[in-house]
Parts: C-alpha cells; sequence; structure tokens
C-alpha cells in the first residue's frame, strides 16, 4: 500500500550564468558557462492534537450537608488538524492512588457515590456525585463515570466512510460535575481522578491509498467498505500487480463490486515463488509445470491436465468487428498505445486460470476450484446456473443490461488460442472458476451478432483450449 508521509521532497535546478571575456585571439567573442547544481527542499508537516482544561481542579466549595446538589463546570478544549476529528473520552480513577469510581475522605473514611442511574440534580440521593454534559440547566441528567473505563464525552466521526473537512481546529466541551451531602455526612475533602483523553480518529481508507491489486488481500471488512465508498462507480482507477509491476484498470461496476477492467496479462514462470500473498492460493504453487509461452512459440499442448498459457505481446483489440468467425490477431489487434483497456492479455487454459498442476480431478458439474492465477485478494468470476449471485457474471450482465464490450467493462473481442489465433474480432472468452463436465468451464461469451451468454457450456469451450482472464476483487 501506499505509505502516507508527512515529508514531501522537491528537487529544484538553479542555474547560475556568467560571462566570461574573451581570453586568447582564438575565441570569437564572449561565451557563456551554465553551472547546475541540485537543492534539496523539505516541508514538514506535523499532526496537531492537544488537550487543556480551564481549571486543574473540578472543585464544589459549596457543597453543604443536607442542601440541594451542587455542581461545578470546567471546558475541556481540544484542538487537532485531523480532518476526520477526536474522539474525547473520561474515566474515573488512575488504578494506582484512586481505585474505584467514589469520591473518598482518607481522613473519616467516608464516600460519595458514584451514579448507577441517570438523574437530575433535584432527584441526586444523598452522597452521591455524577457528571454532566454541555449546557447545565434544571432539566439537565447527570451520570456516573465507570472506574478506569474510559466514556465516550464527545466525539466528532465521520460515518460516511470518506475523509471530511471541518473537524479541525479547537473545539469545546463543557463538563459539570454534581454531589449531594447528607446532613449526617462527614466534613472534609473528598477526592477522585478524572483522566480525559483525547484520540484522533482514523482517516478511512480510500482507493488512493492502495498501490498493488494484491493490496485488497491486506484490507479488512472496515477498510474495504471504506476503499469501495472512495470509488465512484464506472470510474476507472490503476493498480499493479506486485508479481511483475504491470499495471491494470479496475472499477467498481453495478453489481457493487471491484472488477478488472482489461484482461490479466501476467506470464506463468516457473521460478516465481507463487503464494497466497501474491496470488489467489490457499497456500504455495509449487508444482508449476509449464511457464508461459512467448510471442511468436505457437506451441500448444491441448491438454487441461497440465497448466498453459500463451503470450501474444503487447496487442490491444483495435475495435473493428470481423466480418466473419475467422479472424486472427494479426488483422483485428494492434500495438498498444497508453489506454489499455482492450489490451488481448494472455491466453490461459483452465488449469492455469486455476492454477492446478492437473484439473482434470475436477470433473463434477458445479465443482468450484476457488482459486486462480488472478492477484491475492482477487478471484476468477464464478458461473453456472446453481450461482447467480454477488460476483459472478450472470449477476454482472443482468446489471449491466447487456452491455460488457464498451465502458465500463472494455470486455475484448480477444478470441482464442488454440496453437493459433481463433475467432478474433468476432468472438470473446472468458474463463470463471467452475466446470459444467468433465471436459469443459463455464464461461461469458459473447459474439459479433451480439448474443452474450454468461454461462456457456458447450463443447467448443474445452479446458484445454486457450481463453482470456478478468478478475474481480474477493
Amino acid at each position: 500500500m501506499k505509505k502516507r508521509s508527512v515529508f514531501l521532497g522537491i528537487s529544484a535546478l538553479l542555474s547560475g550564468f556568467l560571462l566570461v571575456p574573451s581570453a586568447s585571439a582564438y575565441i570569437a567573442g564572449p561565451r557563456y558557462l551554465t553551472y547546475q547544481t541540485p537543492v534539496d527542499i523539505k516541508f514538514t508537516f506535523n499532526s496537531t492534537l492537544s488537550i487543556s482544561l480551564s481549571s486543574a481542579d473540578l472543585l464544589i466549595a459549596n457543597l453543604a450537608p443536607g442542601a440541594s446538589a451542587s455542581s461545578n463546570t470546567i471546558t475541556v478544549s481540544v484542538n487537532t488538524n485531523n480532518i476526520t476529528g477526536y474522539t474525547l473520552s473520561a474515566k474515573v480513577g488512575d488504578g494506582t492512588t484512586y481505585t474505584n469510581d467514589k469520591l473518598v475522605n482518607s481522613s473519616s473514611n467516608t464516600y460519595f457515590d458514584n451514579l448507577t442511574s441517570s438523574s437530575t440534580l433535584s432527584n441526586f440521593g444523598n452522597n452521591k456525585w455524577g457528571y454532566a454534559l454541555g449546557t447545565i440547566s434544571s432539566s439537565s441528567t447527570y451520570s456516573g463515570l465507570v472506574y478506569n473505563t474510559d466514556t465516550i464525552i464527545n466525539a466528532t466521526t465521520n460515518a460516511s466512510g470518506t475523509a471530511a473537512t471541518g473537524y479541525t481546529g479547537t473545539s469545546n466541551t463543557s463538563f459539570t460535575i454534581a454531589a449531594k451531602a447528607s446532613d449526617t455526612q462527614a466534613s472534609g475533602d473528598y477526592k477522585n481522578i478524572i483522566i480525559f483523553t483525547v484520540v484522533s480518529n482514523i482517516v478511512p481508507m480510500t482507493i488512493n491509498d492502495l498501490e498493488y491489486m494484491q493490496d485488497f488481500a491486506t484490507l479488512s471488512a472496515s477498510d474495504k467498505t471504506s476503499v469501495l465508498n472512495s470509488m465512484t462507480t464506472n470510474t476507472q482507477y490503476q493498480l499493479a500487480d506486485s508479481r511483475d509491476g504491470k499495471e491494470y484498470y479496475i472499477a467498481k461496476l453495478a453489481d457493487g463490486n471491484v472488477w478488472m477492467t482489461q484482461n490479466l496479462d501476467h506470464d506463468i514462470d516457473s521460478t516465481y515463488n507463487y503464494n497466497s500473498t501474491n496470488t489467489d492460493v490457499p497456500a504455495i504453487w509449487d508444482d508449476i509445470l509449464t511457464s508461459t509461452y512467448a510471442t511468436g512459440d505457437t506451441t500448444w499442448h491441448s491438454a487441461f491436465t497440465a497448466p498453459e498459457s500463451y503470450d501474444p505481446g503487447d496487442l490491444c483489440w483495435n475495435g473493428t468487428i470481423a466480418s466473419n468467425y475467422s479472424g486472427t490477431l494479426s488483422t483485428y489487434a494492434e500495438a498498444c498505445g497508453n489506454d489499455k483497456h482492450y489490451h488481448i492479455g494472455n491466453y490461459y487454459n483452465w488449469s492455469a486460470a486455476v492454477v492446478l498442476s492437473d484439473s482434470s480431478g475436477i470433473i463434477d458439474h458445479n465443482d468450484d476450484a476457488d482459486q486462480s492465477i488472478c492477484p491475492a485478494g482477487w478471484m476468477l468470476p464464478k458461473s453456472g446456473t446453481a450461482l447467480t449471485g454477488s460476483g459472478t457474471f450472470v449477476y454482472l450482465h443482468n446489471q449491466l443490461d447487456g452491455n460488457v464490450h464498451s465502458s465500463p467493462t472494455h470486455y475484448v473481442y480477444g478470441g482464442y488460442w488454440l496453437g493459433s489465433s481463433l475467432y478474433v474480432g468476432g468472438e470473446g472468452f472468458y474463463w470463471s472458476s467452475v466446470v459444467c463436465d468433465s471436459d469443459c468451464a463455464y464461461l461469458l461469451t459473447f459474439n459479433k451478432d451480439g448474443t452474450i451468454d454468461p454461462q456457456t457450456c458447450s463443447y467448443r469451450q474445452i479446458r484445454s483450449d486457450g481463453y482470456s482472464v478478468r478478475c474481480v476483487a474477493r
């Protein structure tokens, strides 16, 4: 994840110009010499959080036996530059000198009990004490503080999950204590200690705090909610895959999930340490039998008992729809520019897509591999007649009302790979993690005629073929 920093470093170049007169006959006039030197500039931004009291003592000087309850007020001031504010709490007792919630007279060994239920001044019981907040009136309600346990008395919180303004600066909280003595209570000083604590609220994480696709795997449930709330639906963002540094467009789509809006382009490397911190596997994947075939190598074994993938190079679908279904990469793909939404990516057979050295054992209808070549924190979409909820091709397709080709999804007419490119410009095929029979797995498919099927299973979609991969955040 991107680390927040309180330092902003800027390098500046200062140029000095020196006019040097001619010193010999063969120099035909003045020459200009330039000297450059870097100057480092550092700005330090300090976080501010402080607390102050209008008085060091909360003294009720006019408390009289047998009289009505009396009170005294102090102001607790908090100053912060934290944009989401703070949480101010109070507790009674320090755990050493004062080990309960009573106001104690050490000379007479008598005390005032803490209020156990809310009360107005007029209803105070004898030899009780409590606190109230805000502007005090005859109807103000007093409560008891809990011994050595923080009670929140003021919190400037932001429930929306996004960074907010308006909580910086100084704010005040009026804190009042009151007590009532019986006419038989011993006179003297009754003491305890109240400790005020202020804690700056956490600034909610946003999508801009993430750097890698794998950062999604490390988010807590609350942080993930904050990140999702910070993302505008259908807006494109970019994150890198920590395994190879390649960047991918992602977006929160209409189904509420975050999807890759660009094909996966990861080259499987048999020497790489694939594990649960970088890849969507439960532990490690150390039995890789093959690596990704490089551009120009048309070898394809046509078997789903071993992972196999092919890298056609840095090619993007050129946006042209094929006139028939015989389109190839040479006709319907071109070198990518800066925008890689329509990147062809790599072609993966199903064993490679679900990172299994031999997937032939997964043959039962609707078996879900539930692991993939996707980055950690991401997964292959689900598909199949029994899987139609969130995170599935079916659910996304329904929310998109059939639009999968253009923004924001940018699905590619990439065809497939079987030793050569087939159906490029005419069809698109995307693996799910679910098999539909002994030879096939469910796919999202679409073709040039406008037909879209989010749960295709047919003799053509066999697990030994090379299809495209898109991932959805877990």
